[in-house]
């Protein structure tokens, strides 16, 4: 709910900006144009350049704010930035010629340049102002943009956080009593009834991390992997384990640590609507380090009656929480065809 609304008013805030500078720079262009206007110049010809000028200067404008600045600055391609900028010093003469020397001349018949000057080291010299000034300009809003995103992403997380702690504070009925009487059942059942006595062990454990852990902004990766074998573990216990699942991770790392309680929806999500009784079709739970990023995959089958939660409230949150978390830098791809249904996330890691 949060997202949306600050989505939609930074959306709305952002086109009254943009609409508020083009008004400003164009009317100052034909201000200054009119006190120094040659008067011997038709009319037509004027109109049309002016038009002409002003959607050119559009166009470097944009394409620098929405292509090559989003492509290479958060990436940190400087070189690939650089390139780019070279690019639009060449591209703003080139689109001009076409407009004013070719277009236009078409129409009217009058050059703005004269013939020997046109596409020349001159030309290109001629225009470096304009070319040079409308860049940096779309520098300035991008960088602006950037300031008003993280702002609003503070803003952001502080509601969810808000939210959340009210949430926990509804959630939490006495903790503490339900550990304790936990851990009296598992004492009395560890010599009669060892089995139940385990169940009853991790059942006490997964509590205690979804109670305390979840407080915590991120948590070790070695914790967050037996909180879902645990889950696994007790799902199988209701169903005297026979469901088929194969979990393999691979943690190369003991000390990296992720957002508590990220992956859990998608296993529970797979237990819950998968097949989990075909030994020939198992539900496949995947996770590895590489590179400092995290690797989950998560594949099942399905019965094509069930309805997965995609589109639900689960599904939306974690989505909503990997782009607060990680912005552009993840990956979480889901295939669903048929019979079968496969996530594929791919998060940085923190030490």
């Amino acid at each position: 709910m949060f997202s949306a609304y600050f989505y939609k008013m930074k959306k709305q805030q952002e086109i009254s900006v943009h609409l508020g500078f083009w008004v400003l720079f164009f009317g100052m262009n034909i201000l200054f144009e009119k006190l120094n206007s040659d008067k011997s110049l038709p009319l037509l010809w004027s109109t049309l350049q002016e038009i002409g000028f002003s959607l050119l200067q559009m166009i470097v404008f944009y394409i620098n704010y929405l292509w090559i600045c989003p492509k290479t600055i958060p990436q940190k391609k400087w070189f690939l930035l650089i390139l780019g900028q070279v690019f639009l010093l060449f591209l703003f003469p080139g689109l001009r010629h076409i407009i004013e020397e070719i277009i236009i001349y078409q129409i009217t018949g009058n050059h703005n340049y004269p013939i020997q000057s046109q596409l020349t080291p001159y030309y290109v010299y001629d225009n470096s102002y304009y070319s040079v000034r409308i860049i940096l300009f779309s520098f300035v809003f991008y960088f602006l943009k950037i300031i008003w995103d993280n702002a609003q992403r503070i803003n952001e997380l502080q509601l969810e956080n808000k939210h959340a702690e009210l949430q926990n504070l509804k959630n939490q009925l006495s903790p503490h009593f339900l550990f304790n009487t936990l851990n009296s059942f598992y004492s009395d059942l560890m010599d009669t009834q060892p089995k139940i006595a385990e169940d009853v062990l991790k059942l006490s454990d997964m509590l205690r991390y979804v109670t305390y852990e979840n407080e915590k902004d991120e948590v070790s990766l070695e914790s967050e992997i037996q909180f879902i074998q645990n889950y696994i573990d007790l799902f199988s216990r209701r169903f005297d384990n026979q469901i088929a699942v194969e979990f393999q991770y691979e943690n190369h790392n003991n000390f990296v640590t992720i957002p508590s309680l990220l992956l859990i929806h998608f296993v529970e999500n797979a237990l819950k609507h998968g097949i989990s009784n075909d030994n020939f079709k198992p539900i496949r739970i995947d996770l590895k380090t590489k590179e400092n990023r995290l690797l989950f995959r998560v594949e099942n089958s399905y019965k094509l009656s069930e309805n997965y939660d995609e589109s639900g409230i689960g599904y939306k949150n974690v989505r909503q929480r990997l782009e607060l978390l990680f912005q552009k830098n993840y990956t979480l791809e889901v295939q669903d065809a048929n019979d079968f249904y496969k996530i594929e996330l791919n998060i940085p890691l923190s030490q």
